[in-house]
């Protein structure tokens, strides 16, 4: 028995109020996360992949193309290349482009497929996986992700803290498009009409740029670096961290994280989403795996 303003309460009515308390305290503690998007493992590949750093979907073939490393992530080995894998996570050629030093984010436009190289842009024939030619970027040191427009001009992010730029392929001539205090370790793009979003490691923020006049306005923070940045399809984004998290970033400000990994010390690098099949793919870098997730 338990004395309550001099009243005398059951043990049981007392056990039920502490229940209903701390229930509410729990909703209340947990309310940015109401409604929290929960991910459900669909497949994962075994571990052949050589630090795969990037996944992208190519929906006209609906085909998976996996960027490996192969090596450091700033060594020039020539041991770098692109793999091609089914929806299903299984491996349909292992090395279907080969001859490249540490590939990491990649774009399609046409029968062309662009990889950034360190400090080159790389043009690959998708008919035949053979390089075309390749494009410097002139003092670019951690050449990253890569997005293109629906002219075909190609832009690709600098991470690197003493560059951080963006640069642009048009005409056939590598330039930097875009640099100053608003742009800090660019990393992940993601490519709408009339703007280019940017994942910005260095503020955690995701930007938006306007195409026509490089306008530079803040989407929202994400509170975390930033590697893939994806849009949902519902107005939001889902970025990872190469550390092992991936997060849902809304305009509002809300953050909910998806996914973390950093205990196991798996990565969460470049990531893909395909909104229609709600299918969210992870490459795990050291961990050397490809990991699909159900997300909607």
């Amino acid at each position: 028995m338990k004395h309550l303003g001099g009243k005398t309460l059951p043990c049981a009515l007392i056990l039920m109020l502490c229940l209903v308390f701390s229930a509410g305290r729990g909703l209340a503690g947990d309310s940015k996360n109401s409604g929290k998007n929960v991910l459900a493992k669909v497949w994962q590949t075994e571990k052949v992949f050589s630090v795969p750093e990037s996944v992208l979907y190519h929906k006209s073939d609906k085909t998976l193309y996996v960027s490996n490393i192969n090596g450091a992530p700033t060594e020039k080995n020539g041991k770098g290349f692109i793999s091609k894998l089914s929806l299903e996570g299984r491996v349909l050629k292992l090395r279907w482009a080969e001859g490249l030093n540490a590939p990491k984010g990649a774009a399609i436009f046409g029968n062309s497929f662009f990889v950034s190289d360190i400090d080159r842009l790389v043009e690959i024939d998708m008919k035949t996986g053979k390089i075309r030619r390749a494009y410097p970027a002139k003092d670019a040191r951690f050449l990253n992700d890569v997005a293109v427009d629906d002219q075909g001009r190609v832009y690709v992010s600098d991470m690197d803290e003493k560059n951080s730029a963006i640069y642009r392929l048009a005409d056939g001539r590598m330039d930097v498009w875009l640099k100053g205090p608003d742009i800090r370790n660019p990393n992940g793009l993601h490519m709408e009409e009339k703007k280019l979003m940017v994942g910005n490691s260095g503020d955690m923020t995701i930007k938006a740029v306007r195409l026509s006049d490089k306008v530079v306005t803040e989407f929202a923070s994400a509170g975390q670096k930033i590697d893939g940045l994806r849009p949902d399809g519902k107005g939001n984004y889902i970025v990872s961290d190469w550390d092992g998290r991936t997060t849902l970033v809304m305009a509002t400000g809300e953050t909910r994280p998806l996914l973390d990994t950093v205990a196991e010390k798996i990565n969460s690098a470049d990531l893909e989403y395909i909104p229609g099949a709600g299918l969210l793919l992870i490459p795990t870098f050291f961990d050397n795996r490809v990991v699909a997730y159900r997300f909607q």
